[in-house]
C-alpha cells in the first residue's frame, strides 16, 4: 500500500487556493512571543513553523510529522533550526514532557486520523499543553449536510491518486463532532476565530494529484456529479464548468484553552 505523505507531494497553499490574509490570520492566532515553545504537528513541509520563525526569530520551534518524506521537505525549508527539533513521528507523541509547549498548532491535520484517533491527539495535547497555553487548529468544519458528500469526493480522489492509506484513514469531521471532542480533551475555552470559505476545485487536483492524467479527473468529475442534488449545488455554490467542478465549504481557524 502506498503512504499517502510520502507520495502526496503537493504545496497546499496553492492546493487549497489559501489566500494570504487567511494564512496571516492564522500566524496572528498563534502570536508567537519571545522564548515561547511552539509545535507545528502534522507538519508537512513546515510552513506554519517557518512564518512562526519569521514573525518571531527568538521563538522556539519543533516541527512533527510522521512522514520522512515531507519531514525532510520541512528541514530543507526551514533554515537556522537544530535537527533535534524535527521529530519523526506521529500523533500522538508521548516523549514530550508535561506541560512543555505555549501552542500547539495543527494546520489541516485533524482530519486525517479517525475520530478516536483525533480525541486522543487532543488529550496528548492538553497534558503537553503549559497551563495557560493554547492548541491553534486550522481545518475544514463539516455539517450534517456536507459531511458525507465531502468526505467521499475526497476518498475517491485518493483512490484515483493512489494514495492507499489516506482512503482508509480519513474522517472529515463535522464541526459539533470536533468541539465535542475538544471539551472531552478538556479544553473548556474554545473560540471560534476565524472562518474561511474554501472553494474546492477538482481540475486543481488533476497536477500535483492525479498525476496530469485526464482520464482520473474525468472519472472524478463524474462521481461529483452523481452525489449533487440540486439542494446541496445551491447551498454549496457548485459550478460545473465541464472539466473542472467547484463548490464551497467551510474551514476554520479555533484557539482551544482550559
Amino acid at each position: 500500500m502506498s503512504k499517502g505523505f510520502d507520495k502526496r507531494i503537493v504545496s497546499y497553499e496553492r492546493l487549497h487556493s489559501i489566500k494570504p490574509e487567511d494564512f496571516q490570520i492564522l500566524i496572528d492566532a498563534i502570536s508567537p512571543k519571545i522564548g515561547e515553545v511552539i509545535l507545528d504537528a502534522m507538519c508537512g513541509y513546515g510552513a506554519v513553523g517557518k512564518a512562526v520563525l519569521e514573525k518571531e526569530p527568538k521563538s522556539e520551534v519543533y516541527f512533527l510529522d510522521e512522514s520522512s518524506v515531507q519531514l525532510e521537505r520541512a528541514i530543507a525549508n526551514v533554515q537556522n533550526v537544530d535537527n533535534d527539533h524535527f521529530i519523526l513521528d506521529s500523533l500522538p507523541h508521548d516523549n514530550f514532557q508535561d506541560d512543555f509547549f505555549d501552542t500547539v498548532v495543527i494546520k489541516m491535520g485533524l482530519h486525517e486520523v479517525s475520530l478516536t484517533k483525533h480525541l486522543e491527539i487532543l488529550k496528548e495535547l492538553k497534558r503537553i499543553l503549559k497551563p495557560d497555553g493554547k492548541v491553534v487548529v486550522w481545518d475544514i468544519m463539516l455539517n450534517d449536510s456536507t459531511q458525507e458528500l465531502f468526505q467521499a469526493i475526497i476518498r475517491k480522489k485518493d483512490e484515483l491518486a493512489g494514495f492507499d492509506l489516506l482512503m482508509e484513514e480519513r474522517y472529515f469531521f463535522r464541526e459539533d463532532e470536533f468541539i465535542k471532542n475538544a471539551k472531552w480533551a478538556g479544553f473548556e475555552n474554545r473560540k471560534d476565530y476565524h472562518t474561511i470559505s474554501y472553494r474546492f476545485s477538482s481540475l486543481q487536483r488533476l497536477e500535483q494529484e492525479l498525476g496530469a492524467d485526464r482520464e482520473k479527473l474525468k472519472q472524478l468529475n463524474e462521481f461529483i456529479r452523481d452525489r449533487f442534488n440540486e439542494d446541496l449545488k445551491e447551498k454549496l455554490n457548485y459550478e460545473d464548468l465541464g472539466d473542472d467542478i467547484r463548490f464551497t465549504v467551510t474551514k476554520k481557524i479555533y484557539i482551544l484553552k482550559e
